[in-house]
């Protein structure tokens, strides 16, 4: 049993305050993000006059949100496959699919069903337009888990379709784990495999895009390493026990790497940009 598993025993809860803590962090950074968009879209200029890390910290941090959520999302399908079927070799296929359809499709159809009627009604913001291919395109592309795809060729969706990337990306990554984690579970290939996603995801987001900006924050292999990084961290928690100091350190270093990359962006971009000039 890791602390973390010890801790929530005796607290007769299966939820981890750090990561609801994580949880809420990202989801302030993409709703602000969102909300942003939308008033500079409707030419409300509320950031005059504020200082741009400020800006930039407050509002601009949603790619960052999302990373969060897909570290999250990696991390806690990897402890739950683990306590359900005690190791990632024994995961059930039928299980996993089926837990991952319950959560995922119910809720995708509705939304899908709502969005397809403002469609239809013409409600501003919420029409699919032909330049993207038009609703079908748009349902098909959900509903295979292509969002991301689409808008790398053909533009971005209305903003309501738009967030599916997100699911496109993490969808398409647990479509593959569970087969993975069935045949390489045993031994290291699958943490070879992860670090080997973590290794990729800059690649991704930089000289692989070709120059696609929309690929650059959408692309698979650009949010896969966040997940695989969460799926790490689940395995070495299951198999080691941290320290009470060990845990303490952790706990500090931790907020103060995401304080400062959310905080100081600008001052670390500034930074590898002198450092790239000097060099």
């Amino acid at each position: 049993m890791t602390s973390i598993e010890a801790s929530n025993t005796q607290r007769g809860s299966g939820r981890i305050d750090g990561v609801d803590l994580l949880r809420g962090v990202a989801i302030f950074f993409v709703l602000m993000n969102h909300v942003n968009m939308r008033l500079l879209g409707a030419e409300v200029h509320y950031t005059d006059g504020l200082p741009k890390q400020l800006v930039s910290s407050l509002v601009w941090n949603g790619q960052f949100g999302v990373q969060i959520f897909f570290a999250v999302s990696g991390f806690l399908i990897t402890a739950t496959t683990l306590r359900r079927w005690g190791s990632l070799s024994r995961v059930s296929l039928r299980g996993f699919y089926l837990m991952r359809f319950a959560r995922i499709v119910p809720l995708l159809l509705s939304l899908l069903a709502v969005l397809s009627l403002l469609h239809f009604a013409h409600v501003k913001y919420f029409v699919v337009s032909a330049k993207t291919g038009g609703l079908g395109r748009a349902l098909f592309a959900a509903l295979t888990f292509h969002v991301n795809v689409l808008e790398a060729r053909s533009g971005y969706l209305p903003g309501s379709w738009d967030i599916l990337w997100s699911l496109s990306v993490e969808e398409i990554f647990y479509l593959f784990f569970p087969l993975v984690a069935r045949f390489l579970g045993r031994g290291k290939m699958l943490i070879v495999l992860l670090l080997g996603l973590v290794v990729m995801g800059p690649f991704a987001r930089t000289v692989l895009t070709h120059g696609n900006e929309v690929w650059k924050e959408y692309s698979y292999l650009g949010g896969m390493d966040a997940i695989a990084l969460g799926c790490l961290t689940a395995l070495l928690l299951s198999r080691f026990r941290f320290s009470r100091r060990a845990v303490w350190i952790l706990a500090i270093v931790g907020p103060a790497l995401l304080i400062l990359i959310l905080g100081f962006s600008i001052r670390l971009k500034f930074g590898v940009w002198l450092e790239a000039v000097w060099i």
